[in-house]
């Protein structure tokens, strides 16, 4: 930070991000210089006695002195990447000159791979072959990395840095002019995001639905990056999550330790919260039993569960599940809501004999055309026989299954569950960039049905369900179905975006089927309004694993974790590359104990500047605190044009206990009943996005389901970690 600025424009990295990629290029040129001397000692007289011998003789002593020159220019360039903060780039001011003398020594480096891949590959003819294999070598080597310079110059373009370039003269330019450059600005950048999506889906139709659906993202995506006045490249965003994550886990065990203090005296703590006393039936003292969220709003007055519990009218928060909300129904009709994957999951749980499992359920004979009511499978029907290995069910009681998928329209099946007697509507979460379109049209749209007009949903979802609702009903799906099975009780399931749709397809169906049940695992955390969320929660069971992202994610929860994150970028003073360091350690051995902050080679406490240089960091003249505030600003508005949304109905977490366990063993799990309200915050982890497998949920449950587990109720908000 800030992203560095040359040949009149931004790019999108910063001064701070040269160390890691050019200390390996350090060590490659290191190593082809050692070799490379070593080849042309042996051999300084044999280029004499060879065709193009002389040429060979300058392309060594050429390549020689340039690969020192190199090593020493990038030498300097990491020192200088090193210095200072990662958001005082004073010491580092002076990175774009040596960028631009790498550029001129990279120059004649160019001219000599050249003239060393004419020498190897064409004047060879009678040399000695390590000489010649030496110099192939190297100029595959130099090649190797002009390459990637290329990639890495592709990565790192800002399609908007000459408009950013430009924001740096706003604080001089009359106010009229600062309006007119930031409108151009804004168009442009809705216009680039909108490109991009379109670039990302190129196979999707392009018709009147897609078109909306990407102006509307590129809306979303622009002001979501574009009114940061802070200026951000993409590693200053990694080392805020880290950061952010080290400041969770900190605030959670101070709150915890003192918790435990409390009432237990003294108690071991590890970078995860530990429970206490698990017993024979899987039960879990209640005094510590919180997950993986931050403390309650005694330690954190600001965090999500207070600003919720402030705006929730109702008192009584704690959840009231019903009977059939039990961890054997959930372990059951989670292997439903995996079978809407199709193979891919299948083989993905099954990587040993995954495919051979799925062999002798594939139908070759099929061809490329429906068969029956399997539409739009593969031509050996590979996704209906997942569904028939995940579910064991009949031919006969596979009523329909659809693998369309467009944007608003996701794959579902309609089967027949004579074990519970029911009708099971299944509906497949994201598994393509058409899905991902459809999650990412997260405007709030009101319900269209006379029992819950002023309720408010996610749009891309609200259109998927009611695009199988239409389905269902069109083909009359659920009156055969009913027809085959009298007394069934009618059950919808799904999981992640398959959750969302099933949520509000049960909220459509309810009104025709009073029975309706539905179970929603990992589902989106911007779903619903708080009434809505609420009012299903008779009908609906949601089931989140750990941190998992996906059910704490919506509009308002990511302003709030963007102002984390430049809340902790700005109280850090340790250059990026300790920050980075110290997370891969942390994600890749697990060895960063999470009790300081300090151990991980980041302090967060002290302010991040000190009295060298610049007391502040400018950004377009407008230093860093205007900056943070502007970006509180933002994430206050955010909360006034949209809703705070929440996931649906009841919610089962399941947390991981820890023990002190060998890195082979199974984790063991422990699960509470919360309310929606208490997942609207994003606790960063390297945990976040596993947790959010459909397979590591079900093998949770089934876990769950072995102890005959017994979900408990949270004591109280204000008692225990959330």
């Amino acid at each position: 930070m800030p992203g560095l600025i040359m040949f009149g424009r931004r790019w999108g990295i910063g001064s701070d991000d040269f160390v890691f990629p050019v200390l390996a290029e350090i060590f490659l040129r290191l190593a082809w210089l050692i070799a490379m001397s070593i080849v042309f000692h042996i051999h300084q007289n044999e280029p004499q006695n060879c065709s193009g011998g002389t040429l060979l003789q300058a392309y060594f002593i050429g390549a020689l002195f340039l690969l020192c020159l190199t090593i020493v220019l990038d030498i300097i360039i990491v020192y200088t990447s090193m210095q200072g903060s990662i958001m005082y780039p004073y010491p580092r001011k002076r990175m774009p000159r040596l960028l631009y003398v790498k550029i001129g020594v990279s120059v004649p480096e160019l001219a000599w791979i050249i003239l060393g891949t004419y020498w190897s590959f064409g004047l060879a003819s009678g040399c000695v072959a390590s000489v010649v294999m030496t110099v192939k070598g190297a100029v595959l080597c130099g090649w190797a990395i002009a390459f990637l310079l290329l990639i890495g110059l592709f990565v790192v373009f800002d399609p908007l840095g000459g408009l950013r370039a430009k924001r740096s003269q706003l604080g001089v330019l009359e106010s009229s002019t600062q309006e007119q450059m930031m409108t151009t600005a804004q168009h442009t950048a809705m216009k680039t995001w909108e490109r991009r999506c379109k670039f990302l889906c190129c196979c999707v139709s392009c018709d009147d639905r897609s078109h909306d659906a990407f102006t509307e993202i590129a809306k979303l995506l622009t002001d979501f990056f574009q009114n940061v006045e802070l200026d951000l490249v993409a590693t200053d965003i990694a080392a805020g999550l880290i950061l952010v994550n080290r400041e969770q886990d900190v605030s959670l065990l101070t709150a915890t330790s003192e918790r435990s203090n409390d009432n237990y005296g003294s108690l071991s703590l590890d970078r995860k919260p530990q429970y206490c006393s698990l017993t024979t039936e899987g039960q879990v003292s209640d005094t510590l039993t919180a997950g993986t969220r931050i403390a309650d709003t005694h330690d954190h007055p600001s965090s999500a569960s207070s600003r919720v519990s402030n705006s929730v009218p109702n008192s009584d928060r704690r959840p009231h599940p019903q009977d059939w909300m039990t961890i054997k129904n959930m372990s059951h009709y989670m292997k439903y809501a995996m079978a809407s994957y199709g193979w891919p999951l299948f083989v993905f749980a099954n990587l040993s004999l995954g495919l051979c499992k799925l062999c002798g359920q594939c139908r070759c004979c099929a061809c490329a055309r429906d068969s029956g009511e399997v539409h739009y499978d593969n031509c050996c029907q590979c996704h209906t026989a997942a569904i028939r290995k995940w579910t064991d069910v009949d031919d006969a009681d596979l009523l329909y299954v659809s693998f369309y998928n467009k944007i608003y329209a996701i794959p579902f099946f309609v089967a027949i569950d004579r074990k519970e007697k029911a009708v099971v509507v299944s509906i497949r979460g994201t598994l393509s960039l058409k899905d991902a379109l459809t999650d990412l049209s997260a405007d709030c749209v009101c319900i269209d049905q006379d029992e819950c007009a002023d309720w408010k949903c996610h749009k891309g979802i609200y259109q998927a369900a009611c695009y199988i609702r239409d389905e269902l009903q069109n083909r009359q799906i659920l009156e055969k179905a009913f027809q085959q099975n009298q007394g069934a009780r009618l059950v919808v399931t799904g999981h992640s975006l398959g959750a969302g749709a099933a949520a509000l397809l049960a909220i459509l169906l309810k009104p025709h089927f009073p029975d309706l049940i539905c179970f929603t695992f990992s589902p989106p955390g911007g779903l619903l309004s708080h009434k809505a969320s609420s009012c299903c929660s008779d009908y609906v069971c949601s089931v989140v694993l750990g941190r998992d992202l996906v059910p704490r994610l919506g509009i308002c929860s990511m302003e709030h974790l963007k102002t984390s994150i430049l809340t902790a970028i700005r109280r850090c003073d340790r250059p990026k590359y300790q920050v980075i360091a110290s997370g891969m350690w942390q994600a890749v051995c697990t060895l960063c104990p999470g009790d300081s902050a300090n151990s991980c080679g980041c302090r967060i406490d002290p302010p991040l500047l000190s009295d060298q240089g610049s007391s502040v960091y400018v950004t377009g003249q407008r230093n860093v605190e205007e900056a943070m505030e502007s970006a509180i600003m933002q994430s206050e508005q955010c909360r006034i044009t949209y809703p705070t949304m929440y996931p649906p109905g009841q919610v089962l977490h399941i947390v991981e206990v820890d023990s002190d366990k060998s890195c082979c063993a199974s984790p063991t799990y422990f699960a509470e009943w919360k309310t929606p309200e208490d997942f609207q915050e994003i606790l960063v982890s390297p945990d976040m996005l596993t947790d959010h497998l459909p397979d590591n949920v079900w093998k949770a449950l089934v876990q769950l389901e072995d102890k005959h587990f017994n979900p408990k109720h949270r004591r109280s908000t204000s008692s225990i970690a959330t």
